[in-house]
């Protein structure tokens, strides 16, 4: 089963009810936050939901390395102390389903940078099939995070 990073790209300022409580479930609270779930059909029913919103595809070990270096946190609002050897076998062990980030006490909640050279060439308002920035992107997810982390 694959994981998929999901970021929020779009406020959620006058959407509906279903929308607000779908990214409340997620936990992406502010703009351009990220979380990972997992690939299965309830998330992506939740998802289809909230795509004018958010962006999201599956994500690959090297950015989910980059990204717990960067930007993960411990719950007590702490950066990660471990070698980039022992993240980098957490990130594998991890996309394989064998641990979870809560065993670590790591938070699921990114907070990130806005893309360095901004989103594409239509921006946020139009889906990514159309050359926008919210949607479905697949593997383009990768790039999107290291411009965001």
């Amino acid at each position: 089963m694959e994981k998929l990073a999901v970021i929020k790209i779009r406020s959620s300022i006058s959407k509906s009810n279903l929308i607000n409580k779908s990214l409340r479930v997620l936990g992406l609270k502010k703009l351009y936050s990220c979380t990972i779930i997992n690939d299965s059909e309830v998330n992506r029913g939740i998802l289809k939901n909230i795509e004018s919103v958010i962006t999201y595809g599956e994500i690959d070990a090297n950015t989910l390395s980059k990204l717990l270096i960067k930007r993960g946190m411990i719950s007590n609002k702490k950066r990660i102390a471990a070698s980039e050897q022992d993240i980098n076998a957490f990130c594998d062990s991890f996309l394989k389903n064998e641990k979870k980030l809560n065993e670590l006490g790591i938070k699921n909640m990114f907070n990130l940078h806005p893309p360095i050279k901004g989103f594409e060439k239509k921006g946020k308002k139009a889906p990514f099939s159309l050359k926008g920035a919210f949607g479905y992107r697949g593997k383009e997810i990768n790039n999107l995070l290291e411009r965001m982390i």
